[in-house]
């Protein structure tokens, strides 16, 4: 053996594992590792946000036409705003979203009571911190009337578009999810 080189490997010197030839594949798997972990960062938020739709609903406005007129020189146009909808046309469905029975029966009761029309009180799918109405293919006034004759504020209604907590709105313009804050409403 010579002393010029290491101990086994004669005049040679021993390979080094992470040589010249060994840190370009490392230095690639690196950045491959790297890259994966910043794509899946930038796909992880599109995994967990609802689907796309394909087809988006169009929101119409309802118009009506009437004959106008030209006020005489001197005197303003009369104005005319839509008569409010009638209580005993609007449809409510109340549904108990409390632990406590007969819930949805008296409010629906005291609904009834103010003129609604009013369904067969039912059971929310979930139970709820405070009461919420939903306005039922854009019954936006209807649903305002009901909060009105609950006393509950703007708030209480729900956007366009949230899902029902009941398992089906049949017949209904207006449900009524009754919460802690309407449970004795009789």
């Amino acid at each position: 053996m010579t002393g010029t080189g290491r101990a086994g490997f004669g005049s040679e010197e021993a390979p080094d594992i992470f040589g010249p030839l060994e840190r370009p594949r490392i230095v690639r798997g690196l950045l491959l590792v790297v890259a994966a972990v910043v794509v899946g960062a930038i796909l992880m938020p599109s995994g967990t946000r609802p689907p796309l739709r394909a087809t988006t609903a169009a929101v119409t406005t309802p118009t009506t036409s009437s004959p106008t007129t030209v006020p005489p020189k001197g005197r303003s146009a009369p104005t005319t705003t839509p008569p409010p909808t009638s209580p005993a046309a609007i449809h409510v469905l109340v549904a108990n979203g409390t632990n406590t029975n007969g819930a949805a029966t008296a409010v629906s009761s005291f609904l009834g009571g103010k003129g609604f029309a009013t369904l067969t009180p039912v059971d929310a799918l979930t139970v709820v911190s405070t009461s919420q109405i939903y306005a039922v293919a854009g019954a936006t006034a209807d649903a305002q009337a009901v909060a009105s004759a609950l006393g509950l504020s703007a708030s209480s209604i729900e956007p366009a578009g949230m899902p029902v907590p009941v398992s089906s709105t049949t017949g209904a313009n207006v449900v009524v999810v009754v919460g802690p804050n309407l449970q004795s409403r009789s």
